[in-house]
């Protein structure tokens, strides 16, 4: 942790300490060079970081915890599919570790353009996809909450940010078929807040025996505004035979992340 968000976390928002450590972060940044490394269990992989924001998600991965896992338990047989790719943090290690192309879905088109740029830097076998998975098809408007390459919360099911754009939306059993792709045995999911339509619309692909662990991000106020919750996405994993644990990634925010695994599931 760097000096300037150590003085932030101990003594709170204050006139000099935010100039101070929003000088640390920048020159961090401009030292850091034109990509960044990092590691999760065995595996690694480098990203560009033209911007700030790029570099800062990669310097701290809140859910490291939920990385680490998925990297120490995934196989060089599992297919992996990673709902949300965002820039390719999941997508690019996870090639290391798996035998079959990774399936990376990313309806942003330019955090899609950076994906295929990262995948291409490393080398990893990514296909990537401009799609929203969802429970029904047709056009759907994606909040932009931030003009920005990166992690930004934009969202299908939130009208927080200024702008939009019409993306396409698909039934996830529809896109395995109609793009004649090998069926998930494991899963990431982080949709910002549409979570419960993605596995509504996976019911035959969560249904399948080599179907075996689903990482799946929750934003519990975007459930709530739709009246659904996170139990409601609990009790949807739990019906096709997972077993369930919760971890918290950003405390105080209400995301956590529901980590799914079919009995017997392990690393090999």
């Amino acid at each position: 942790m760097g000096a300037g968000r150590q003085l932030v976390k101990t003594l709170g928002p204050d006139p000099i300490i935010d100039p101070l450590y929003r000088l640390e972060r920048q020159l961090r940044y401009r030292l850091a060079g034109e990509t960044y490394a990092v590691e999760a269990s065995g595996a690694r992989a480098r990203f560009r970081i033209p911007t700030q924001n790029e570099w800062s998600d990669f310097v701290s991965i809140a859910e490291r915890p939920i990385l680490e896992d998925l990297a120490s338990s995934i196989r060089r047989d599992d297919v992996f599919y990673d709902i949300g790719a965002n820039t390719g943090l999941y997508s690019c290690l996870m090639a290391n570790l798996v035998e079959q192309p990774v399936i990376a879905l990313e309806p942003h088109p330019q955090n899609a353009r950076r994906l295929e740029e990262n995948a291409e830097l490393n080398g990893a076998d990514v296909s990537v996809f401009e799609y929203a998975l969802a429970d029904s098809a047709g056009d759907s408007e994606l909040s932009i909450v931030l003009d920005k390459i990166g992690s930004a919360g934009h969202s299908l099911v939130s009208d927080e940010g200024p702008n939009t754009i019409t993306v396409p939306k698909i039934r996830g059993d529809d896109f395995i078929a109609d793009e004649d792709l090998p069926a998930p045995t494991v899963l990431k999911i982080d949709v910002e807040g549409a979570e419960y339509q993605v596995l509504r619309g996976l019911e035959s692909a969560l249904s399948r025996s080599d179907c075996r662990m689903v990482y799946c991000e929750t934003h519990a106020d975007r459930l709530r505004a739709q009246g659904v919750s996170v139990s409601d996405v609990r009790d949807e994993l739990v019906s096709h035979g997972f077993s369930v644990t919760e971890v918290t990634v950003r405390q105080g925010k209400g995301e956590t992340f529901l980590v799914g695994k079919a009995d017997g599931s392990s690393g090999g």
